[in-house]
């Protein structure tokens, strides 16, 4: 079959194939002077380092997260499931400058123990980050967090104490198409599927 022709041009565009779905947590001050939790959704972020263990998020310079994560040099990324998908989707339409959108989604806020931000409850997964670096690039701000800890549902721990890919049931983000979808299922094994090759090689 001819290589040629094989690709369609669509021109440059935000598109990664699959996004991971963040809860970004940080803590809000009002004109009152009170902390209010806040939770924002983000779809751009991935691992970073891994000494020290780190994550890099991409907020947007108008979102009201991205100030409240310089003021607190912290964050929080709270990874959540299929059953809270209308939350998720109106954490990312609305802003904590129209409404407190912990009190409006029913979500629950729990303070990190690490950190201080919040993280919602109801997600399965919790990483608690502290501030070590940001980088201005366009419409956007990376923000690269230390890791400080990481906390698992304990029912979606397979037996050897791991997380357990289809108890967690993540979402995941399709850019373009703006579509949720969920994990998939199991493929093969990282550091292993590709030894065959080498093996397949050898034999021939």
């Amino acid at each position: 079959m001819s290589e040629t022709n094989l690709h369609k041009s669509i021109g440059p565009q935000n598109f990664v194939l699959p996004c991971p779905i963040f809860l970004v947590g940080s803590y809000h001050t009002d004109n009152n002077g009170e902390k209010i939790p806040n939770i924002m959704t983000a779809a751009w972020g991935c691992p970073c380092s891994a000494q020290p263990p780190a994550i890099t998020v991409a907020v947007r310079g108008s979102r009201q997260t991205h100030k409240d994560i310089l003021k607190h040099k912290a964050f929080t990324l709270s990874i959540p499931d299929t059953k809270i998908l209308p939350e998720v989707d109106y954490c990312g339409i609305f802003s904590v400058a129209q409404e407190n959108k912990f009190a409006r989604t029913k979500l629950t806020p729990v303070a990190a123990e690490h950190v201080d931000a919040p993280y919602v409850q109801e997600c399965p997964v919790i990483i608690e980050l502290t501030l070590i670096k940001s980088c201005d690039v366009g419409t956007h701000t990376l923000y690269v967090g230390e890791i400080m800890d990481v906390k698992i549902r304990e029912s979606a721990l397979n037996a050897e104490g791991l997380p357990d890919p289809k108890k967690l049931d993540v979402l995941a983000y399709i850019p373009m198409l703006r579509e949720y979808w969920g994990l998939g299922e199991f493929k093969a094994k990282a550091f292993g599927i590709g030894k065959t090759i080498v093996a397949s090689k050898m034999s021939d």
